[in-house]
């Protein structure tokens, strides 16, 4: 199996991120499930999230509507982050070389989130958006590498996830694996301004990417494509538990294999970062690498999966929080469902970094 590694590093010159409105726990979440659907729903669903360990996660949904419309929306959450994110930079709008996006619940499914976005900022440049889930940033980073390399010009990725919106509390809807979905995810935001390495700012290195999807069933899949729109049903996320659990810990193997192979050890990271499926991923992992659970970033117990931004959200929380030293390392192991992507890269953090 090939593993792709970008030919060129990158700087980080910000990052930051957005979740919509307060937390929503467990407790309001199944008690809005048990108004509309009943308690035989709710007591399900309650079983899957202690199996799941995640205690709370942001939406953009109206709980108190079966179904409801994105408040904020995909673009005002990006618009916010991103805003954010290039006046850490010091930059404007304009400054950007490209502007990336990368998604599985778009505001529409054309223009791309990266049109709306490039409106509301007035931003007149190129963008490109990859339609993709929860290692959508692994190839933002490959493109951004070239991309970068050759303008030697900044560029910004936005990932973001609204996906809350695509449950439906009605009987008629919900089965065990849209349960799974309603508990376990969560919407949110983040963007990065990445150029060309500098050797004063923090450093994305080592960025990679690999599948191991051929032939295999998706784990993780949304409908109502060309495939599905002429039996004009709602569009639902389609959740493959019993795969996910048989592929997923050899996602993180491959990648933690593919940062082995280019000489790292775990004693060169202060932190393990991987994509954020679920609460107990502190635990689950540490167990698998023989290290201490606060070695590994665990914001899926209050946050939820994230799909799209996990790896973002995550890295931000992380390089905010105060907790890096200059010049640690923090390796980020994304994995994907979908059709079985892993992805990620080294971090090594500046003190100079802008927050």
């Amino acid at each position: 199996m090939a593993v792709k590694f970008a030919a060129h590093d990158l700087s980080l010159y910000a990052v930051a991120h957005q979740l919509p409105h307060a937390q929503v726990t467990n407790e309001v979440l199944l008690a809005a499930l048990s108004e509309r659907c009943g308690r035989l729903a709710a007591r399900k669903a309650k079983s899957i999230t202690k199996r799941l360990g995640i205690e709370g996660r942001h939406l953009t949904r109206d709980l108190t509507q079966a179904t409801s419309t994105t408040s904020p929306s995909s673009i005002e959450l990006s618009q916010q982050v991103l805003t954010r994110a290039l006046a850490q930079a010091g930059l404007s709008a304009n400054d950007l070389d490209y502007l990336i996006t990368h998604t599985c619940t778009p505001h529409t499914q054309v223009p791309p989130n990266a049109a709306w976005l490039a409106d509301v900022l007035a931003y007149h440049g190129p963008y490109l958006e990859l339609r993709q889930a929860c290692t959508g940033f692994a190839n933002g980073l490959q493109i951004a590498s070239a991309f970068c390399h050759a303008s030697q010009q900044a560029v910004a990725i936005v990932g973001v996830e609204t996906g809350s919106v695509y449950f439906d509390m009605d009987k008629a809807f919900i089965d065990t694996e849209q349960l799974v979905n309603y508990v376990q995810m969560g919407d949110g935001a983040a963007a990065t301004i990445v150029g060309p390495k500098h050797a004063n700012k923090a450093i994305i290195s080592d960025i990679y990417l690999g599948q191991v999807g051929h032939q295999k069933t998706p784990g993780f899949y949304l409908d109502s494509g060309s495939k599905d729109v002429g039996d004009k049903h709602m569009a639902r996320f389609h959740h493959n538990t019993q795969a996910v659990r048989e592929q997923g810990s050899q996602l993180f193997e491959l990648g933690w294999q593919a940062l082995q192979s280019r000489g790292y050890q775990l004693d060169d990271f202060a932190y393990i970062l991987p994509h954020q499926a679920n609460g107990h991923i502190d635990v689950l992992m540490a167990q698998a690498l023989g290290i201490s659970p606060q070695r590994i970033v665990n914001d899926a117990k209050q946050c939820g999966n994230l799909g799209s931004a996990a790896i973002w959200v995550s890295l931000a929380k992380l390089i905010h929080s105060g907790k890096l030293r200059h010049g640690e390392k923090v390796a980020i192991l994304g994995a994907e469902a979908t059709k079985y992507l892993y992805g990620g890269f080294v971090y090594q953090h500046h003190e100079g970094i802008n927050i």
